[in-house]
């Protein structure tokens, strides 16, 4: 079995694989290529995939090979036929999800599974939600004039701030 892993678009700082999870499918047995690249933005380079045994391909190749391609938004290249697995948000992207029907498309959309205890380790929405949670607590602190944490001295306590997330 062949994984490819597309190079998002330039906003995005996400990569679908990670090399320690892509390390332990070459474990298995599945090859992984990766479009050069793709990590970068994600602070994982090309020397960090071929360490663990990924091949850096072009997204071209990647497209014709692999058996089943990850990605994180909808790829803007042709997939006909290929087995497709990210975030597609099919009932916001309805023209696309027809498109890829009749051109034989299998996707798995995880923002789709259903939010149980079976499918926790799947679940992608609580996983980014907290990040971005995490995030905006760091930001809020940034930009807020007095101090988050309660500070207690000798001299005397700072209360800690109240904010709501």
């Amino acid at each position: 079995m062949v994984i490819g892993v597309l190079k998002e678009p330039s906003f995005e700082t996400r990569v679908s694989l990670l090399p320690e999870a892509a390390s332990a499918l070459v474990k298995k047995g599945i090859k992984i290529f990766i479009e050069d690249n793709a990590g970068e933005r994600s602070s994982s380079n090309n020397d960090d995939y071929t360490k663990i045994g990924a091949e850096i391909k072009t997204a071209q190749e990647i497209v014709q090979s692999a058996d089943v391609i990850l990605a994180i938004h909808p790829p803007a290249t042709s997939l006909k036929g290929k087995v497709l697995v990210g975030v597609f948000q099919p009932l916001f992207n309805n023209d696309l999800m027809v498109k890829w029907a009749a051109d034989g498309v299998t996707c798995f959309s995880l923002d789709m599974l259903p939010r149980t205890t079976r499918a926790q380790s799947m679940d992608v929405l609580s996983s980014q939600a907290n990040i971005a949670g995490y995030k905006a607590v760091l930001l809020a602190a940034e930009n807020y004039p007095r101090y988050f944490p309660m500070f207690m001295t000798a001299a005397g306590s700072i209360a800690p701030a109240k904010v709501l997330i």
